[in-house]
């Protein structure tokens, strides 16, 4: 009768069996052990993981924990390849919620659907369902490349239920005409308040405006150069302006100046001269166009608060800068602007976004059109 153990390590007796796993780059053999209570166990381990080699995993697949592997993700293979503002987004939801879930220190090959899944049931309690949508996008991010690098056999991701979104009012909806002229006239009063008019009838997104300098425009050819959008982000743990070139070609673009926008964009300027000089600092090229008080680049939350501010004044329903930009897309749909050519102004990557805001306009557009029936009543 054969042994029921061969070995023994700190006073524990096992069995074990080795096998031939693959080979190094030299050729030479690499060999892995298996350790049981007894030669069955053994045997049984062995087979199962030669099994999952013949699957396809890696060598050593299963000696790799979750933390090390996702950290490992994270920093060499993910942040290389996105923005730093997108980096940013994934560390605050691995820093909140993803380092501190109960799969920390399991193997990646024993995660199941149900460990995932009580993961984000125990989210439910202190988070909204958007919040647990946007855990998931980064776990789907990292077990997509485990699956890809043969780290794991199934992903664990499949099956999921994730709790529905909840439903949001619209609030970057467009802004009527009543509301284009109060904030004209504001704009007429105090030039201070252009870069809010200039969101409207440009169409530009909040971080492109942020991020224009002086040399991205042309008055000459009334045109505005859209390369780069910033925005403050807290990356490593620093708290820190982070511009980047946008995320997709479309976004690139030239957009023209409306005629009747150059005399206000021209006043802009040059109160940012005047500004620039009395701070004592040089103005050109690479000035910030829309400077905060200090000649630097503002940050979005400060934006927003004068944008609310001044809407407020104005008795303004709308007051998210996203609406200004909606507000610019609406207005081409007016004026039966082709989709095509709108798509490209608002630096879209897909057309159907714009289409959205195109449909939305062309139903009220029909539903007018019917009221002027009522008249035959």
């Amino acid at each position: 009768m054969p042994a029921k153990t061969n070995m023994d390590n700190n006073g524990t007796k096992y069995y074990r069996v080795t096998a031939k796993v693959g080979t190094k780059a030299d050729g030479s053999p690499i060999r892995k052990q298996f350790l049981g209570a007894n030669k069955t166990e053994a045997l049984a381990k062995r087979d199962e993981y030669m099994q999952q080699l013949k699957n396809g995993l890696v060598v050593d697949f299963d000696k790799s924990i979750f933390t090390n592997a996702f950290k490992f993700w994270f920093e060499d293979i993910y942040r290389p390849a996105v923005s730093k503002s997108s980096y940013s987004r994934f560390e605050t939801e691995y820093k909140k919620r993803i380092s501190l879930c109960g799969l920390n220190n399991m193997r990646l090959v024993e995660i199941r659907t149900a460990h995932i899944q009580a993961f984000y049931n125990s989210l439910m309690d202190n988070c909204t369902a958007s919040t647990i949508h946007s855990t998931h996008k980064v776990l789907a991010a990292f077990f997509k490349y485990a699956d890809e690098t043969d780290l794991i056999g199934k992903n664990p991701l499949k099956g999921i239920k994730l709790p529905a979104k909840e439903k949001k009012a619209n609030v970057n909806a467009a802004l009527i005409d009543d509301d284009i002229q109060k904030l004209k006239e504001a704009v007429l009063d105090d030039i201070g308040n252009f870069i809010f008019l200039f969101a409207v009838f440009s169409g530009l997104r909040e971080g492109e405006i942020l991020s224009l300098r002086y040399k991205d425009v042309d008055l000459k050819a009334g045109t505005i150069s859209v390369n780069k959008s910033c925005k403050f982000l807290t990356v490593d743990g620093k708290y820190q302006l982070v511009e980047d070139v946008p995320k997709t070609e479309t976004s690139i673009r030239i957009v023209p100046i409306l005629p009747q926008m150059k005399p206000l964009l021209e006043k802009h300027i040059a109160v940012e001269r005047e500004k620039h000089l009395r701070l004592g600092k040089p103005f050109n090229d690479e000035s910030v166009l829309f400077s905060s008080s200090v000649g630097t680049h503002r940050e979005a939350a400060n934006v927003l608060k004068g944008l609310k501010k001044l809407f407020k004044r104005l008795d303004i329903k709308q007051a998210t800068f996203h609406s200004l930009r909606h507000t610019f897309c609406t207005l081409l749909a007016k004026q039966e602007v082709p989709l095509k050519t709108a798509s490209v102004l608002m630096g879209h990557s897909d057309i159907s976004v714009t289409a959205k805001i195109y449909t939305h306009v062309d139903n009220a557009q029909r539903k007018k059109g019917i009221d002027r029936l009522s008249a035959y009543f």
